[in-house]
């Protein structure tokens, strides 16, 4: 039951499918919160209300589906304050009626998607955007240049494999609590390839 899964857990978490339809209802496009290349972004709401932020990629022949899994358990291990923390993942294939040649065949069609912290705050390039840099005082200012370098400091340095960002950006550093700064899309640029990451989905927070 998708009201049962444990997004809290230290263990790898797959979610399913309908899971995934579920909290997104039905991808709600009213719950969109940023979309790019590769993927849309849904504020997802379980039935507990706990809010989480669903990255639903579009089919990407480039991510096998073992590469995925493998990856995923790698992503899995950061825990840091500022980066954002990735919860979960679905991975499944469907059969579905497609149209081929006027004839009905079977194909599979892949669903993936990832579960992140929903970070309430927007990004810093939303801030940036409204208010420009006085929107911020001095000490707000150093705690996010802080918090940014830490969260490098922590992918590149926390594990034995770095982590490379490869497009860090004001649209990916994401304000949590107490303006807590933390690093989004981190992990695609190992599941999607360092040229698709460039061109990737900048939010997992809201607008």
């Amino acid at each position: 039951m998708w009201n049962k899964v444990d997004l809290k857990s230290d263990q790898p978490c797959k979610l399913s499918y309908q899971f995934i339809k579920q909290v997104t209802n039905d991808y709600d496009q009213e719950l969109v919160v940023g979309s790019g290349t590769f993927g849309t972004v849904y504020k997802g709401i379980c039935e507990n209300r706990q809010e989480i932020a669903v990255m639903v990629l579009r089919n990407i022949i480039e991510i096998d589906n073992k590469d995925f899994q493998k990856e995923f358990q790698n992503l899995r291990r950061l825990k840091h304050q500022n980066v954002v923390r990735l919860l979960g993942f679905c991975n499944e294939t469907e059969k579905v009626l497609v149209a081929y040649n006027g004839n009905q065949v079977v194909a599979d069609k892949m669903h993936k998607a990832l579960v992140f912290e929903y970070v309430r705050n927007g990004s810093l390039g939303n801030h940036i955007s409204a208010h420009g840099c006085s929107g911020f005082n001095w000490h707000i200012h150093y705690k996010i240049i802080k918090g940014i370098c830490l969260g490098l400091n922590y992918l590149q340095n926390g594990f034995e494999l770095s982590i490379w960002h490869l497009d860090l950006k004001p649209e990916n550093i994401l304000l949590g609590k107490n303006m807590i700064p933390k690093i989004a899309d981190f992990g695609l640029s190992r599941l999607l390839g360092d040229e698709n990451t460039r061109k990737t989905i900048n939010a997992v927070g809201t607008r």
